[in-house]
């Protein structure tokens, strides 16, 4: 009875992942991994390499949920609801199947809105297993032709693993161990040193002695299906010590509340230094352990290993894909009397900002609201008020810190400008933050008594400065006879970034311009019946956030 039990659990298990079919047909081919390390968040879904125009499908039957739009982000993307309380999402869409582009047509004429968030009920567009729904593209913020498909829960819109769909990817390649990390870490678990250890070249000794009680591990790891060249990011990892799991990790569901942490469980300062990730074997906030309950996390083992003098320690690491192929290194931790314990480098510093509580740093001009959450480990904040006469700074400049520091969700940041501002100059302000340039780009902000206000990712180098000069419009192609001509197309662009509102009119009428915001290319194409034989008159008017403004004219022939 026992062995037929079994039996029908197999056949259940595996009739499941049938009501799925891939989004592609033929061999799928992934350039990003679901988990995969992006700044801020883990990638939410998997990339797959097609061509421009490559047909795809639902994967499950169901309805249009939504459908949309915009010159970033996916560019043009489906989202289909399927009665197993399961959403997929279709990314980077280049081509939409005609029943769904002719209502997005008809929307951004009656709303003479590019940019389109459309949301029908469940009778509009019911959809079929395996009906095709659009074509691959590059749009939004895509940097080669992809399929981008999520799988999420319904109810709470968290992404989950496609790969738990059961799709047939073939893949016998075990992930690759590049680097090891060993972090020495204070009294207060905040990293002051990181010995590094290649894994490729047999450098690594059979035990490494430490000068620290407590230690973390980073890796440096990445994963490859069979077909493709790309280093994609790994499943999952285990940390073991004297046989015993102390840390381990998949990438099956990422919530979008979590998937900030991302920076706790990496080294940032290695990512914002030189773009480089190493994944950590130990949780800087016992909050960031997003795959256990969140009930589970305050208890739960970090990963920190706590040593005593000559006791070594048998350490094993192993990192896996979904397919099940494993690497793994192991190694002995001894701790030894050598050295000097790990302390903190002796940096100066204003303040000292404590973890689990929010915290106000309020000088004359600048104020700094961090939410309990803001900070991983406990913060010696520096900071450094800097006088600057430059024209178009209207406040000191404020370092705020170093961005090599992770901050968690966002801070709100107030600047006051040195003297009172006319009503013209309060309307072109704006905070901006130093880029490595040495240059300045907008992070917004309103006014409030007084004071411009903005919400901030990042510590750094922050200012209260003056934006009067306008977008620029430039012709990308845009010949004055296009009467053989399928598009046309210019770029818009602005010196300090920050967001762009544009129009464009034809002869005086509204006409649509599709936007690409990687490039700033504004195209349009055209379509029979919108713009009759002759010649021509185009207008676009470009307008950023402080309310400065460009019109281009350019007259052709049609």
């Amino acid at each position: 009875m026992r062995h037929l039990f079994g039996f029908l659990l197999l056949l259940l298990g595996s009739a499941l992942p049938a009501q799925y079919t891939p989004p592609l047909r033929g061999p799928l081919f992934i350039t990003g991994t679901f988990g995969e390390l992006r700044s801020d968040h883990y990638h939410g879904g998997l990339d797959f390499r097609a061509a421009v125009g490559t047909p795809v499908y639902a994967v499950h039957d169901g309805y249009v949920s939504r459908i949309r739009v915009s010159g970033g982000g996916y560019g043009q993307a489906i989202y289909i609801d399927h009665p197993d309380g399961k959403r997929s999402v279709y990314g980077h869409l280049e081509v939409l199947a005609p029943e769904y582009l002719d209502t997005i047509r008809a929307l951004q004429y009656a709303r003479e809105s590019f940019e389109i968030d459309f949301r029908p009920d469940s009778t509009a567009f019911p959809v079929r297993r395996g009906q095709q729904i659009g074509g691959v593209g590059n749009r939004g913020f895509s940097f080669g032709p992809h399929l981008h498909f999520e799988i999420r829960e319904s109810a709470t819109d968290a992404p989950l693993n496609p790969l738990s769909l059961g799709f047939t990817i073939p893949d016998t390649r075990s992930p690759q161990l590049r680097k090891l990390r060993v972090y020495a870490l204070d009294g207060k678990d905040r990293s002051v040193k990181a010995l590094e250890y290649d894994l490729l070249d047999g450098s690594l000794p059979d035990t490494i002695r430490v000068s620290s009680s407590r230690v973390g591990l980073g890796i440096k790891a990445y994963d490859r299906q069979n077909a493709m060249p790309n280093w994609n990011g790994i499943y999952g990892a285990e940390l073991w010590v004297d046989g015993r799991e102390v840390f381990a990790f998949t990438y099956d569901r990422v919530a979008y509340e979590d998937t900030e942490y991302l920076n706790a469980l990496t080294d940032y300062a290695a990512w914002k230094g030189s773009s480089s990730w190493y994944y950590l074997l130990y949780a800087r906030t016992p909050a960031a352990m997003f795959w256990r309950a969140r009930e589970e996390r305050t208890d739960a083992q970090n990963g920190i290993l706590t040593l005593k003098t000559n006791v070594p320690r048998n350490v094993a690491i192993s990192v896996r894909d979904f397919a099940g192929n494993v690497s793994q290194r192991e190694f002995v931790l001894l701790l030894t009397t050598s050295a000097a314990p790990a302390a903190p480098a002796d940096v100066p510093y204003v303040y000292v900002l404590p973890v689990g509580e929010p915290s106000i740093i309020d000088t004359a001009g600048m104020r700094l609201e961090l939410g309990a959450d803001a900070l991983y480990d406990e913060l010696r904040f520096q900071y450094t008020r800097l006088a600057d006469g430059s024209d178009g700074v209207l406040s000191d400049v404020h370092q705020l810190h170093e961005g090599t520091t992770p901050l968690h969700g966002r801070a709100v940041l107030r600047l006051a400008p040195r003297r009172a501002l006319a009503a013209q100059l309060r309307a072109r302000a704006y905070i901006g933050t130093c880029d490595k340039d040495g240059g300045y780009r907008s992070v917004g902000g309103q006014w409030k008594d007084g004071q411009m206000v903005t919400a901030i990712g990042s510590f750094g180098t922050y200012a209260l400065l003056l934006d009067t000069v306008p977008p620029q419009v430039s012709i990308k192609q845009f010949g004055t006879d296009l009467r053989r001509a399928a598009t046309f197309s210019v770029s818009i662009d602005d010196a300090v970034g920050g967001g762009l509102s544009y129009r464009g009119t034809v002869d005086g009428r509204w006409v649509l311009l599709e936007h690409d915001a990687k490039s700033g290319s504004l195209t349009h194409t055209f379509e029979p019946g919108q713009i009759a034989s002759g010649s021509h008159s185009f207008e676009l008017t470009v307008v950023d956030e402080r309310g400065n403004e460009t019109v281009f004219n350019r007259s052709f022939r049609r």
